[in-house]
């Protein structure tokens, strides 16, 4: 591919190679597109597509992953996808109308639902987010979190990894992802990325997103737990000047 893209996929590969590929398919025929393909073993199985780009990881994990596709992507818009995870039909182009329509936008995000063990649909994210959904009850298009988004992100941790639409530079310069807050480190992203530019939410469900099986969960809660407490401590200041 020797235009640049317009957008840069990053899948940090990891788990199942069936998996893998059935979340490259969900993707679709988007176009002007790459997608890097991060692993950290041997070259995954993946569907023959120009495409696709695979690059070699010196293992430390998915955000250390997302951070090896963040520095080589070529698009100045980047989007993440996750294994396991799904996009419906029509979510990029939606983002891209968006981000083409509002180009001060640094970052935009859809509704997600949350599939269990056995293909149990536990709702969307936005619809268990209690405060969130409360400010913004009644939004059935795009809007933006305004200059409290931090605050609100804050308080929730409402945006799906896989659902995240940013522009390239901007998370680069934000730092992108901190490999030693694990699970917790998007949210990190994310919260730094809200201080730096706008943010908008699309309210429509235009990502799967699969949950670790119920043993997994609870096996990694404490850990998960410290990171988020140790992210918290990061950000509490700011948040307090927000409110202040």
């Amino acid at each position: 591919m020797h235009t640049a893209p317009d957008l840069s996929i990053i899948i940090p590969a990891s788990g199942a190679a069936t998996a893998l590929r059935q979340a490259i398919d969900s993707i679709g025929d988007f176009a002007r597109c790459e997608i890097l393909v991060v692993t950290e073993r041997h070259a995954p199985s993946v569907p023959s597509d120009p495409r696709i780009v695979i690059l070699r990881a010196q293992g430390h994990g998915a955000n250390a992953a997302r951070n090896l596709g963040l520095a080589v992507a070529r698009a100045p818009l980047v989007a993440f996808l996750n294994p396991q995870d799904r996009w419906c039909v029509g979510k990029l182009e939606t983002q891209m109308l968006l981000h083409g329509a509002r180009s001060h936008l640094g970052l935009s995000f859809t509704d997600h639902v949350l599939i269990g063990e056995a293909g149990f649909d536990h709702g969307s994210a936005l619809e268990l987010a209690g405060d969130f959904a409360m400010r913004h009850a009644g939004r059935s298009l795009p809007f933006a979190l305004g200059e409290e988004a931090l605050a609100q992100l804050f308080a929730e941790d409402v945006v799906g990894t896989s659902t995240v639409m940013a522009q390239t530079e901007l998370l680069r310069d934000s730092g992108g992802f901190d490999p030693g807050l694990a699970a917790a480190a998007p949210w990190d992203a994310w919260l730094r990325l809200s201080t730096m530019a706008p943010m908008a939410c699309i309210p429509w469900v235009l990502t799967e997103q699969q949950l670790p099986p119920q043993a997994r969960l609870r096996q990694e809660a404490p850990a998960r737990l410290a990171m988020m407490r140790l992210v918290a401590r990061r950000h509490r200041n700011a948040v307090l000047c927000q409110d202040a």
